[in-house]
């Protein structure tokens, strides 16, 4: 079990990787040096597995295609090989092993469905035992911070953290100079990449750096800065809910959306189209917890619901809002 400070030191580090060790200190009455041990014990612990940038993809007129596969890979060997063959390619910004009906979830992007296509076949031509799948088209996702990490009575006090961060859905395209593509993807990179490295690596003014970072950010494209953990060794599981919908106005919606941003355990809420129009992302300290979160979303939304269904997401390999082939 983790200790009460990595709870609240995974809160703050979690969400804003970027967040200096004395800020955190400060937040959760701790020492400077306490703080850079337990962040470096975490790494190497392998409880924080790495750091993204969370990007507004919606501004690069960028769509997000999840498959999720069934079957494929009966060996743990036979999956490593093929995840290792995932991260290289360009178009591939996420990787997920799941449970139950879904062995793992791949997420591409792309600029159209055409060129998606493209590379699901020539992946599936490599790997034929890949041939089982269904395809969701991401539309919009809401992202919740892990609230659940920290204690009810100090929470108010000391968050510093958005409530809620929106990226996908409809944004008129935003061209970005040489500068702004080249710092944004530098961060894309090594989210903690110091400015002066930026700055020295790029060959760019410091101040130019400063100012471009500002300007992406009041554009909504750089949205946050992120921490990756491994759920299992939190004690902690993911499930992921779906759900077909029918008949859904949108004032129920807008309730559905209340109801998981107030909800501490629910990390994420996306709109999809394909085999479900929604899932909600969850995390618990027990499957009871869980249960009961799945439970009083069925109960309260039962009117809408045409159908549900959960699943494990066991392992997270790679986590990304920017594909490798981007180019604006």
């Amino acid at each position: 079990m983790i200790k009460k400070i990595d709870k609240r030191l995974l809160y703050f580090y979690g969400e804003n990787c970027r967040l200096s060790l004395s800020k955190i200190a400060k937040k959760i009455h701790k020492s400077p040096q306490l703080i850079k041990y337990t962040v470096s014990r975490l790494e190497k612990n392998k409880i924080i597995l790495f750091y993204y940038t969370v990007i507004d993809y919606s501004c690069f007129d960028m769509l997000l295609f999840k498959v999720y596969f069934k079957g494929g890979c009966s060996k743990s060997s036979e999956l490593n090989l093929l995840v290792k063959k995932l991260m290289e390619n360009p178009y591939v910004t996420s990787i997920y092993e799941m449970g139950g009906q879904y062995d793992f979830l791949v997420e591409f992007m792309a600029q159209n469905p055409s060129k998606f296509n493209k590379e699901l076949k020539m992946l599936i031509k490599e790997h034929e035992e890949l041939n089982n799948y269904d395809i969701i088209i991401n539309i919009v996702s809401h992202l919740y911070p892990r609230d659940y990490l920290m204690p009810k009575n100090k929470k108010a006090n000391e968050i510093t953290i958005p409530s809620e961060i929106i990226v996908g859905g409809d944004r008129d395209k935003t061209i970005l100079n040489d500068k702004e593509k080249r710092i944004l993807l530098a961060f894309v990179e090594n989210p903690k990449i110091r400015l002066t490295s930026i700055a020295s690596k790029l060959d760019i003014n410091i101040k130019t750096v400063i100012s471009v970072i500002k300007s992406l950010k009041s554009k909504k494209i750089i949205r946050a800065y992120k921490s990756a953990l491994n759920i299992e060794k939190c004690n902690l599981i993911n499930n992921k809910i779906t759900l077909k919908l029918h008949n859904i106005e949108p004032e129920k919606e807008n309730k559905m959306l209340d109801f998981c941003l107030n909800n501490p355990n629910i990390v994420k809420f996306s709109k999809t189209i394909g085999e479900w129009d929604v899932e909600i992302d969850v995390e618990t300290s027990s499957p009871i917890d869980f249960r009961e979160i799945y439970l009083e979303i069925r109960e309260e939304f039962k009117d809408v619901i045409r159908s549900f269904n959960s699943y494990r997401i066991y392992k997270v390999f790679k986590h990304n809002y920017l594909a490798e082939n981007y180019s604006a």
